[in-house]
């Protein structure tokens, strides 16, 4: 699927540590790139991995984390706004390795009838499309049989007489009067460049500017760069762009994950409400999913990283170990208040005694995740997202639901008990005032 202008270079790292510099691969990447661009102006280079690009490229259909399609119909057309987006996007802050595909280029020969000069010597373009179409390209007059093998016999001028627009122009045609005259009489032979390649999606011409994003997220860097395509240039009328590349698989894996997660919260809102009667206990439990929050985004915040389909999957799951932790000390202070503790003592027990099984339940799953956390190699720009939002949700959820939880326990516990002593209060008077039963 390769085009004519593209090659692949495949190098054989050797391992980091026997490197005479102590740049990261991402650093010697770049370097070499700026060396190779340098010392070939006219070529564009790109660092990738293997596999991710053939994982991008089965995806999307390109070979980048990001690309700009822009739609129309017009060959010319299309490149030409091809060149103005690049100029645009390319000053986006984070644009990396940005380049429109050289499409244009190849040499190719146009033969356009002067149909006015053909009908003065009684010929239509049919009859000259003839001639180029037998003369140059060739065609079948009879067929050789070998057996039961078949093979089609094919008639073409010499090669002196279609390898030049001069040699062609000389070719004789024949009028119905049965004159000859040249090939030149009756049309203009032309050299242009054409395009090595035509790009279409859904029956729809397109062309492809691709790129990578680097030091910022791309959701703001699609975000930043739409505004200026949209203050910087003019699209005409059938002609609109589109972002593709691996954004456009992460943006439904989003848009998924934005309709499942709270599917998902719902769904275990319900099977808490069956499992402990009461909407306030439930709603208690949820609130641990704040908590989660808060640790998750402070730490991509921490660490420089951006919301992605890996850190979603991160929340999910530490969405559920902190409901898990609520769960446990709920369910341990309505244990205590039906052993006849009063709210503040069944909030000081429960909070004491429930102290160490939600830390070890926190400090295992952590722990677990740590080598996740400071990985490095191969795979670790997914690894590492997910365990970053965990670790931090799961730090923020765990020393929130002790300290929180307990505190919105007691107060929800607190009215809970004022209105029921309000209405039997309320009951108590009413009871009195009722007419006693006569006994016959």
């Amino acid at each position: 699927t390769a085009d004519v202008n593209y090659m692949e270079v495949l190098l054989d790292m050797k391992p980091q540590g026997e490197w005479p510099t102590k740049q990261s691969y991402a650093a010697l990447a770049k370097e070499m790139q700026e060396y190779l661009e340098a010392e070939v102006p006219t070529a564009v280079f790109g660092a990738t991995q293997p596999i991710q690009m053939r994982v991008e490229e089965l995806i999307s259909g390109v070979r980048a984390a990001l690309a700009l399609k822009v739609y129309g119909e017009d060959l010319d057309k299309l490149e030409e706004l091809s060149a103005q987006l690049k100029a645009v996007i390319g000053t986006v802050p984070g644009a990396a390795d940005l380049s429109a595909e050289a499409n244009k280029g190849k040499p190719q020969m146009v033969i356009k009838v002067d149909r006015a000069a053909a009908a003065r010597y009684g010929l239509n373009a049919d009859d000259i499309l003839n001639v180029v179409q037998s003369g140059i390209g060739g065609s079948t007059v009879s067929t050789l049989i070998d057996g039961t093998r078949r093979f089609d016999i094919s008639v073409r001028l010499a090669e002196e007489f279609r390898s030049s627009p001069e040699a062609i122009a000389q070719i004789p045609i024949r009028t119905p009067e049965g004159a000859l005259i040249p090939f030149s009489q009756v049309a203009r032979i032309e050299l242009d460049e054409g395009y090595t390649f035509v790009r279409r999606e859904a029956l729809q011409r397109h062309a492809v500017l691709q790129m990578d994003v680097q030091g910022r997220d791309i959701d703001s860097f699609v975000q930043e760069a739409n505004a200026a395509i949209a203050a910087k240039v003019k699209l005409p009328s059938g002609y609109w762009v589109e972002w593709g590349g691996a954004f456009e698989n992460q943006q439904r894996a989003m848009a998924r994950l934005a309709l499942i997660v709270p599917l998902t919260i719902g769904l275990i809102f319900i099977l808490l409400y069956t499992a402990f009667n009461s909407v306030r206990h439930a709603t208690l439990i949820i609130a641990n999913v704040p908590f989660a929050v808060i640790g998750g985004v402070a730490g991509l915040a921490a660490t420089g990283q951006f919301l992605s389909v890996p850190s979603a999957i991160g929340f999910i799951a530490v969405f559920g170990v902190a409901m898990l932790n609520g769960i446990v000390l709920v369910t341990f202070l309505e244990d205590q208040r039906k052993h006849g503790l009063s709210i503040r003592d069944a909030v000081r027990r429960g909070a004491t005694l429930r102290l160490r099984p939600v830390l070890m339940t926190a400090s295992v799953a952590i722990l677990g995740l740590v080598p996740m956390l400071i990985a490095s190699g191969v795979g670790a720009e997914t690894q590492r997202p997910l365990a970053t939002v965990v670790v931090g949700g799961l730090i923020t959820s765990t020393l929130l639901t002790l300290l929180l939880l307990p505190l919105m326990w007691e107060w929800s516990e607190s009215r809970a008990e004022a209105r029921r002593l309000a209405l039997e209060a309320a009951a108590g008077p009413a009871a009195a005032l009722q007419p006693a039963k006569e006994t016959p």
